[in-house]
């Protein structure tokens, strides 16, 4: 039963309205910041001030909201998991101070109650934000990619990206998520020719092609493999012919794609990782601890094992990496029960996507807000916000 307007106390009226409003303007700042926010800490304070600070005011104000938010199954384990990671701090060799590393996982758990909260009051809200996102991400690509093959393109580098995107492989992890979102999208309309979906996944495609890195597309793959199997069939069908295509296009077209590059040390550099993880293996060297990766070969020095699961192992050791496994199998065991849903099956898309490309590429499993966020913490934000939603009984996007 609903509780009327007329006796709800200030407080309660202050919160409705911080989450109806502003929590959603923080989303939309979060998911697409990176693209007109053109200094990094700007996109940090748009952060703290749409989204952390509210959130943390909410709660505060509507204390009895705390016994949904934090029962939930998958943000105990997302607890239990951080506990565990600020608790290695103890042996780690980090240089950061310790109040700095204590404040990540505080931020990480905003963004995932935030997404509680719009989805507990206004349960499409949080899945209409994401899609509104995902369009201006659309076009932010679509000019992007303008602007580099007009003006860069000849030069011979990569689309790095504008705004406070500078790094052509976190780009791509960027661009990536989006393309998930909208695959998931088109396999959910009911004709095959959905104009919109199809030119947005299009554009982003080409975006994470002209940024040369391949990790988005590992993860794509496996983002149209969990759609294969929980969504329509003649999609599914469509989205295999039109792979097999593109794949016969680039090798007949741009075979050097292909083989120029071949797996960019990444045997090489996992060995070397799982190395160093054997000094420590069970605990692990400590959160942030610093990592140097030295492959024959190869002139740069690395500063993390290109994989976000051997990131997690290398810092917590095996406890970690079971605590780290728990949290996704608890979020997939959930969308596989709830498959049926849309807002599930978009939320799941989303979070396969970020864990596969997760296998190739990064380590900062656990940061202030940047792009490894696209792959881990706001999918798993929005199936926790799913999962509220279909806890509580009502209806979802």
């Amino acid at each position: 039963m609903s509780i009327d307007v007329s006796i709800q106390s200030p407080a309660q009226r202050w919160a409705g309205m911080i989450t109806r409003y502003v929590l959603p303007l923080g989303w939309l700042a979060l998911l697409t910041g990176m693209f007109w926010a053109w200094d990094r800490s700007l996109y940090h304070k748009l952060f703290y001030l749409l989204l952390a600070a509210p959130t943390l005011i909410v709660l505060i104000l509507q204390p009895r909201q705390a016994k949904a938010l934090f029962g939930n199954p998958l943000f105990i384990a997302f607890l239990v998991f951080s506990a565990y990671t600020l608790l290695s701090i103890a042996w780690s060799d980090t240089e950061n101070s310790v109040g700095s590393l204590l404040k990540r996982p505080l931020y990480i758990a905003m963004v995932l109650l935030s997404a509680g909260l719009i989805s507990l009051q206004s349960p499409s809200q949080l899945h209409q934000c994401v899609r509104l996102a995902a369009l201006f991400a659309a076009v932010a690509a679509g000019g992007s990619l303008i602007y580099f093959l007009g003006w860069q393109a000849a030069e011979g580098g990569r689309l790095d990206g504008y705004g406070a995107l500078y790094n052509p492989l976190l780009t791509a992890h960027v661009f990536g998520a989006f393309a998930a979102i909208w695959l998931a999208t088109w396999f959910q309309t009911r004709g095959a020719l959905n104009i919109l979906a199809l030119a947005c996944l299009a554009v982003l495609g080409m975006a994470i092609l002209a940024t040369g890195s391949r990790t988005p597309l590992i993860g794509l793959a496996a983002a149209l493999g969990w759609l294969l199997i929980v969504g329509d069939r003649r999609h599914g069908l469509i989205a295999m012919a039109a792979v097999a295509l593109a794949l016969v296009g680039v090798a007949v077209l741009y075979p050097e794609a292909i083989t120029q590059r071949g797996v960019s040390y990444r045997p090489e550099i996992w060995m070397e990782s799982l190395r160093q993880i054997g000094e420590h293996p069970w605990l692990g060297h400590g959160y942030d601890a610093p990592m140097t990766v030295i492959i024959p070969g190869l002139e740069q020095t690395l500063a993390d094992p290109h994989n976000i699961e051997l990131g997690v192992l290398y810092a917590g050791g095996v406890v970690g990496l079971v605590l780290w496994l728990v949290l996704y199998g608890l979020a997939m065991r959930f969308c596989w029960a709830y498959r049926q849903h849309p807002g599930v099956t978009l939320a799941a898309t989303w979070l396969i996507f970020g864990f596969a490309s997760g296998l190739t590429e990064g380590s900062a499993f656990m940061s202030r807000p940047k792009e490894h966020w696209f792959l881990i913490w706001m999918p798993m934000a929005v199936v926790y916000a799913q999962w509220l939603i279909h806890r509580a009984g009502k209806k979802p996007a």
